[in-house]
């Protein structure tokens, strides 16, 4: 398989602010041949300075330029390492596409909106000797739109059917659903939170950097009252197209709404958990037709009690337990990472891959820019 040529890299890097997701792919009509994947870990201290220039509401420009920096040497080793492990070549690498790790994602600012990423694609394109495509998100934002999700034109691309309506669920540390019907538009929005808060509740309460399977979460009680609270917030009210991410959901809000509360801490992390899987559901009961099937990718699949919750609250709505994207011949790890090597085709291909009916955008855009070695 490592002979093939017109192969392209995708990379992804979440809210989760957890490591690097790489995948080398080739497209074929509308089917993808994972060729190989790569996970690369973050240090300790690249998280710490990841999660501070997020937290901050103005940084300098040195701190800005040397986290860019640092992440485009650490996307192209990233790159390096996928490649060797799978006995890759430059000359077979049609283009790396890389989303960047977000910072700041303001779609809604009084003036013009802005998304910004850091990962600096000419350090990553000179240390792989590749194009690099990146910046996806501003050409939107440009045109009035969220700048997100972009993964619906994506999941169109591979998981659209014919026969069935069909519901992705995304959680990542920010969830969202795609609705792909038999015919029609395709919608798409951020539901609110996925795994970022219970993962900054972990941290904070049980030193672990996620609740792995939700085995933490699953021995506690949910506080009715409390999610109430949560639910409350604007955002859930908000007709899409929208967007949202940790500027939203950090750990203020959860302080916030939990200042008049008794709850245990692994109360706390239930009511947390039932939190993203109600709001998955109840966006879902939103959507304009019936809908045959949901399945999910990202982390979140394997938080076992997310999971759970997730289906009890959808059989609520007569919709069948959520399947794996496994089901649809794509590993749910590496959706993400898969749908960025696609958005680099689509800009080399200069076909538009934005979706306004999803980000709100005046009209669909070619996202993107290109980068030389």
């Amino acid at each position: 398989m490592a002979n093939k040529k017109n192969i392209y890299i995708g990379l992804m890097t979440g809210t989760s602010i957890d490591a690097i997701d790489a995948v080398a792919v080739r497209f074929l009509n509308n089917s993808i041949d994972l060729i190989g994947t790569k996970t690369y870990q973050f240090q300790t201290e690249t998280v710490k300075s990841i999660r501070s220039l997020c937290q901050l509401e103005s940084v300098s420009l040195n701190q800005y330029s040397e986290l860019d920096n640092d992440l485009g040497k650490l996307f192209a080793e990233a790159v390096r390492e996928l490649m060797d492990l799978h006995d890759l070549q430059p000359s077979q690498i049609c283009a790396i596409g890389c989303h960047g790790q977000t910072v700041k994602h303001h779609p809604n600012n009084d003036k013009m909106g802005f998304s910004i990423q850091l990962g600096n694609p000419n350090i990553l394109a000179v240390e792989t000797e590749c194009r690099v495509v990146s910046d996806f998100r501003r050409a939107d934002i440009a045109l009035g739109g969220q700048g997100a999700p972009l993964a619906p034109a994506f999941h169109k691309f591979c998981f659209g059917s014919e026969e069935e309506n069909r519901v992705i669920v995304n959680i990542g540390g920010i969830a969202n659903i795609t609705f792909l019907p038999k015919s029609g538009h395709v919608q798409g929005f951020d539901t609110g939170p996925g795994n970022t808060l219970l993962d900054l509740w972990c941290r904070k309460h049980i030193n672990k950097p996620f609740d792995n399977e939700g085995s933490w979460a699953a021995t506690g009680d949910i506080d009715i009252n409390l999610l109430q609270s949560f639910k409350s917030e604007k955002y859930f009210k908000t007709k899409p197209p929208k967007s949202t991410g940790t500027e939203e959901f950090n750990l203020s809000f959860i302080e916030k709404h939990c200042s008049d509360s008794n709850s245990q801490t692994v109360d706390i992390q239930a009511t947390l958990t039932e939190l993203t899987a109600q709001t998955i559901a109840d966006s879902i009961s939103t959507l304009p037709e019936p809908v045959d099937k949901v399945y999910i990718c990202g982390g979140g699949c394997h938080n076992t009690f997310l999971v759970s919750r997730l289906a009890k609250n959808l059989k609520q709505n007569n919709i069948d337990a959520p399947l794996s994207t496994e089901y649809l011949k794509i590993d749910p790890k590496w959706v993400e990472a898969s749908a960025f090597a696609w958005l680099a085709k689509q800009r080399l291909e200069l076909k538009a891959a934005s979706i306004p009916e999803v980000t709100g955008a005046k009209r669909s855009a070619i996202l993107g820019a290109v980068y030389f070695p």
